[in-house]
């Protein structure tokens, strides 16, 4: 009796052995054309975005001012504007005349007053205003 009680879980066990066994054969053929599938998938010719809408979207980064490099030591030097009049709707910037929607450099002339003028470009917006003589005379002080 002590023999069959041993004996019985080990004929069981095999049992499980055997029947799971049968069962791989399927589950890895089903694995294999799940594989199969999702690598006929990846060939396939992806579409992206055409080059049109690529040209339409914005810049995400924000531009400053033109840098220009001077001489071979490398020294930086920011572009600056002056504002030298105005006259009716025209700027005098930098010695050269502009009008409303003319291009100085990357920015747009918008705007025209009286002493100041507004140039902006897709980020950043400047308003210039006509300097006075003797700037470099000009003290301040604080208390």
């Amino acid at each position: 009796m002590r023999y069959i009680i041993l004996i019985l879980p080990i004929i069981f066990a095999s049992s499980l052995i055997q029947a799971s066994e049968e069962i791989k054969p399927n589950s890895s053929n089903e694995k294999i054309t799940e594989y199969d599938n999702l690598f006929s998938q990846i060939s396939q010719k992806r579409v992206g975005v055409s080059n049109d809408e690529i040209s339409m979207v914005k810049n995400p980064f924000i531009m400053t001012n033109k840098i220009i490099l001077k001489d071979t030591n490398t020294t930086v030097a920011k572009i600056k504007y002056i504002l030298e009049g105005t006259l009716n709707k025209k700027a005098k910037i930098n010695g050269k005349w502009y009008t409303i929607n003319d291009k100085i450099d990357g920015y747009k002339l918008v705007v025209v007053k009286r002493n100041s003028v507004i140039i902006k470009n897709e980020h950043l917006k400047k308003e210039l205003f006509i300097r006075k003589n003797n700037v470099s005379k000009i003290k301040f002080s604080s208390k």
